[in-house]
């Protein structure tokens, strides 16, 4: 949305220049049109951001982590389906979980239990529809965001046309 990269005539060499080397924070340019920067703007009008520059940087950040979610590795899965997570215990918290699986279960694998434990709160907690919830909050909020900016359009429209003032 944002890369307007010219058509290969004045394009600068890939090398980072010694300016950037040293530095730890380097700065960066973005090229936008009139209606990119206008979007930017009225996210910064909302207060959402306080700057063009924060909210480059927490979009930069969203992408970036994005993109490097999405290129995580895949746990492998077992013959049995499963995929080994691993979990951090205390000790007593281990030692407690397995003298249960020693002395009450009859010796199932600690990581069984666990297992068991996960699935067990999850379906108390109704983990997917806590998520299901939060998502269509979110879709919820990204549509009145759209919504009141086409309201604010409006208003501005009006007020051009000289219909209503402030």
């Amino acid at each position: 949305m944002f890369d307007n990269a010219p058509d290969g005539k004045r394009v600068r060499a890939s090398a980072p220049s010694a300016r950037q080397d040293g530095s730890e924070d380097a700065r960066i340019a973005l090229r936008c049109n009139r209606k990119e920067l206008q979007l930017v703007d009225s996210f910064v009008a909302n207060g959402e951001f306080p700057t063009r520059s924060e909210l480059m940087r927490a979009a930069l950040h969203a992408f970036l982590r994005s993109r490097a979610m999405s290129t995580a590795p895949t746990p492998p899965v077992d013959a049995e389906g499963y995929i080994e997570v691993p979990v951090r215990l205390r000790p007593e918290e281990y030692a407690t979980i397995e003298t249960y699986a020693r002395h009450v279960v009859n010796g199932v694998p600690v990581r069984d239990i666990l297992a068991q434990l996960v699935r067990r709160g999850e379906s108390e907690l109704q983990v997917q529809e806590l998520v299901a919830r939060a998502r269509a909050t979110l879709r919820d909020a990204v549509e009145t965001r759209t919504q009141v900016g086409a309201l604010r359009e409006s208003g501005k429209d009006l007020e051009r046309k000289g219909v209503v003032g402030r």
